[in-house]
């Protein structure tokens, strides 16, 4: 289970919660393929969900919130899948802790590993500008953040988007260390891959292979929540619903596993 912490601060990080997983070593706006691989396991048992809530400031720095609980019933499955040794932990503290050393657009301010099945943390971005040009870390088209000049009646706005497809996937996915590797390549999602499934075929190696056909039904009733808080009234956006200065989208797992389509959002907001 996945939960939002705590809200927006209005004077700087606060101890909060998030997560990440991982395939090579080393942008927290997505949970995409770290947060799936731990759903494509908890699918194995029931339906689930996956939240995380980024709060934007007028400064346009950002905070991001996230828990990350996998229930006990669900985690001798998950090593099984991921070819791990009974009651290691899901979550690698220390290399999450060793990949923010030294980065200057993401900060990790507090993590917590509880136990083997569970993880809170926070990352505070200093300024989502600097974040969406660090080429070391954000891979070309993920994330954008630019000013959009008046024009037509409107006034002059911010706009960030998000897309994440199978150009940028590889490289988006570095960014979230912490989940032991082999659970992701036991999943073998599709988006990671050089020559990848279709998502039929993919579903069919899932039900056939990996999760089983019992599980499928709440395999497909898997979706991660986003939702990000703009410092002021969104104005226009697209890829979810918006209300005052929240905007909300729900993502399927599947979606995000087989990217055969871009997972893809944005918002504006008046400079």
């Amino acid at each position: 289970m996945i939960e939002t912490m705590e809200r927006k601060s209005q004077s700087g990080p606060r101890a909060g919660s998030l997560i990440f997983g991982k395939k090579a070593p080393t942008f927290a706006f997505s949970l995409a393929l770290a947060l799936a691989a731990t759903f494509a396991t908890a699918a194995l048992a029931a339906s689930c969900s996956g939240r995380m809530e980024t709060s934007i400031r007028n400064d346009l720095s950002a905070r991001v919130a996230i828990r990350v609980e996998v229930p006990d019933a669900l985690a001798a499955r998950v090593r099984q899948i991921g070819g791990m040794a009974p009651g290691s932990p899901l979550f690698n503290a220390q290399k999450i802790r060793d990949e923010f050393e030294g980065r200057s657009t993401m900060n990790l301010v507090d993590l917590s590993v509880p136990n083997p099945e569970s993880m809170t943390s926070v990352i505070w971005i200093p300024a989502l500008p600097s974040l969406a040009s660090d080429s070391s870390l954000v891979p070309p088209g993920l994330l954008s953040l630019k000013t959009v000049p008046a024009g037509g009646g409107k006034p002059a706005m911010k706009e960030l988007s998000f897309s994440l497809d199978r150009q940028n996937a590889a490289k988006a996915f570095k960014l979230f260390p912490g989940l032991d590797s082999r659970l992701v390549e036991s999943l073998s999602p599709p988006a990671l891959e050089t020559d990848p499934l279709s998502a039929a075929d993919y579903r069919m190696n899932l039900e056939t292979v990996i999760v089983g056909k019992k599980a499928m039904p709440a395999f497909d009733a898997c979706f991660i929540e986003i939702s990000v808080i703009a410092p002021k009234s969104i104005l226009e956006s697209g890829g979810g619903t918006a209300l005052g200065q929240v905007f909300k989208a729900k993502i399927p797992l599947m979606d995000i596993l087989t990217l055969e389509r871009p997972v893809a959002f944005r918002l504006m907001w008046a400079d």
